[in-house]
């Protein structure tokens, strides 16, 4: 079954735990401590020998993730859609939770350490609470790599939540955890630039089986993770997350 990760240690932290885990990384890693790409989900053993294996190595280890990882195994009472960052996380043992807060201890956190808020717009509180309380990951497809994708604009979400659920649709309220490791989308292009092209093909199916319904999807959630980032800045407002860990999220959903 792989690695069994868990996960970054901070899904029950409390807000005052948070923002000294926030001074502690910040203090640690200088200026530009969220880009130093040492995501290694609390060394979980799996995932650091993905990250180290060289790529040919790591290429046919993506290759047998299809075969190796059945959904029935990992069942949490949510359906996994089959993809391969799916297949991939479960296969390390990734299954963090993102942080959860009042809505008055979020905005706390937020004024404190001034980080961006980003928004998610879902169907239902089910959706949202999915991410939230699921045993494992269930991420989603997407144009420049699987994962959660999210938008600084509010306006953005809820037209999102209205256009999936109508009246049931909910906005949810996130920020990055003091564990997220960001990349920019530019920069992980020229990084996977330099991987062995054995390595990009796997990259993209990570196994035989596995579709894409995004042709431009190159597999960079699968390349982000394997440079130490869990996070995708798409430069234009937008990134989205590779685990969700990678997030401190407020317990209360809006319209």
């Amino acid at each position: 079954m792989g690695g069994r990760g868990s996960g970054s240690g901070f899904s029950s932290m409390s807000l005052s735990g948070l923002l000294q885990a926030y001074d502690s990384a910040a203090a640690a890693g200088g200026a530009n401590w969220q880009h130093n790409g040492d995501y290694n989900d609390n060394n979980n053993p799996a995932l650091v020998k993905y990250q180290g294996q060289e790529d040919d190595k790591t290429a046919s280890f993506l290759h047998g993730t299809d075969q190796k990882v059945d959904f029935a195994d990992y069942a949490d009472g949510y359906q996994f859609y089959d993809l391969p960052l799916n297949k991939l996380l479960l296969r390390l043992g990734i299954k963090g939770k993102p942080v959860a807060l009042s809505d008055k201890d979020f905005d706390a956190y937020i004024q404190q350490t001034g980080q961006q808020v980003y928004y998610r717009g879902w169907s239902g509180k089910a959706s949202a609470q999915r991410m939230v309380d699921a045993q494992y990951n269930h991420v989603g497809n997407g144009i420049y790599g699987d994962g959660y994708y999210f938008t600084p604009w509010h306006s953005t979400a809820t037209g999102y939540a209205q256009a999936s659920g109508g009246s049931a649709g909910v906005v949810q309220r996130l920020t990055l955890s003091p564990s997220a490791r960001v990349i920019s989308h530019a920069e992980l292009q020229r990084r996977m630039g330099s991987m062995s092209s054995k390595l990009q093909r796997s990259l993209r199916y990570t196994g035989g089986g596995s579709g894409r319904t995004y042709s431009p999807n190159a597999g960079e959630a699968q390349a982000a993770l394997k440079l130490g980032y869990n996070v995708v800045d798409m430069g234009t407002g937008y990134i989205y997350a590779v685990t969700r860990d990678a997030f401190i999220v407020s317990n209360r959903f809006t319209k």
